[in-house]
């Protein structure tokens, strides 16, 4: 089995992980499992601490990559990376409890080929962060139908063939769980209550959940445009309706009711110019996202690896540059 973590200035929690990590394994001991720890660009010393740990341990495989990427691009390559009958992914700072991977191993041993870890409460969340993940995980839901897993989390196993399906997934802005549960496949879930950090402040930015719930919604969801068609329909049919009042206005109704030439074309072009605007917004997001899948870039770069094989890395490095 594979623990894939992805991590960017976790110099303080790579340490107290591991040991976590090994307490679990060590009493649960059915399966060889290895560590894939992947540097995101970390600007502490992060990298350091892992490499100690790959000196003193071969089961730690630690994967650097040439810059900050961003979380969902790390996952990834951790995914790529992990060689295990099946893959675990969760966060470096503990909030994701080695100790439930037992309960995902056994879903997993019972027939299941995602198994997702869903959070129950967050200890000592603040009320903002809470309710921005609220919206977030409602908003996915929205555009994504009832294959998003409600409160579903990066904490999960994935099977072998389910993490050979990912690996076929090419676009560019993604979202690890959002790909995962499109899969498809055998699903279980498994509760669990998310602890505090273990040290440190989140690098998980209000700014970056947003950016990714719109990268989620425009990666995976035509329905914005359809909101736009459907609005552009019901404003002409406003539109109509409103010329049709003031006309029979100007012919039929009491003069209070007459609307000066100008007045009605302010109001119009006001209202059309500010869904024109919207429109090309969304129209843009699209765009720029099929200019990114078009360029062709690797989805990520490696500046080296440590206990991993080379021609495990040489294989990778064909669609990934590794």
């Amino acid at each position: 089995m594979s623990v894939v973590v992805p991590l960017f200035n976790e110099a303080n929690n790579v340490e107290p992980l591991y040991d976590a990590l090994e307490s679990v394994r060590i009493a649960n001991a059915r399966e060889r499992w290895e560590y894939v720890f992947v540097d995101d660009g970390s600007r502490d010393d992060s990298l350091l601490v892992l490499a100690r740990l790959a000196d003193r341990d071969a089961k730690v495989k630690v994967v650097s990559l040439a810059r900050n990427f961003g979380k969902e691009v790390a996952l990834s390559a951790g995914v790529t990376y992990g060689a295990g009958d099946a893959v675990v992914t969760m966060d470096a700072d503990l909030q994701h409890p080695p100790e439930v991977i037992p309960a995902l191993l056994e879903k997993w041993r019972a027939g299941a080929e995602v198994v997702v870890a869903v959070r129950r409460r967050t200890a000592r969340k603040a009320f903002l962060r809470r309710a921005s993940s609220h919206l977030f995980d409602a908003l996915a839901r929205l555009f994504s139908g009832d294959s998003q897993v409600l409160e579903g989390t990066d904490f999960r196993l994935i099977d072998r063939r389910v993490r050979a399906a990912f690996l076929l997934v090419r676009e560019r802005r993604r979202a690890y769980r959002q790909i995962v549960d499109w899969l498809g496949f055998v699903r279980e879930t498994v509760p669990f209550d998310a602890a505090r950090r273990h040290d440190g402040r989140s690098t998980y930015s209000l700014p970056k959940l947003w950016n990714l719930a719109i990268d989620m919604i425009v990666s995976r969801s035509a329905v914005p445009l359809r909101v736009l068609l459907y609005l552009g329909l019901l404003i002409s049919f406003a539109s109509t309706l409103s010329l049709m009042w003031m006309f029979l206005a100007f012919y039929y109704v009491d003069p209070k009711w007459w609307y000066t030439p100008l007045a009605q074309a302010v109001v119009f072009n006001t209202l059309l110019i500010g869904i024109v605007l919207i429109a090309l917004g969304v129209v843009g997001l699209y765009v720029g996202r099929i200019h990114e899948e078009v360029l062709g870039r690797p989805l990520f770069l490696v500046r080296g690896t440590r206990n991993i094989d080379e021609p495990a890395r040489a294989r990778l490095g064909e669609d990934h540059a590794a």
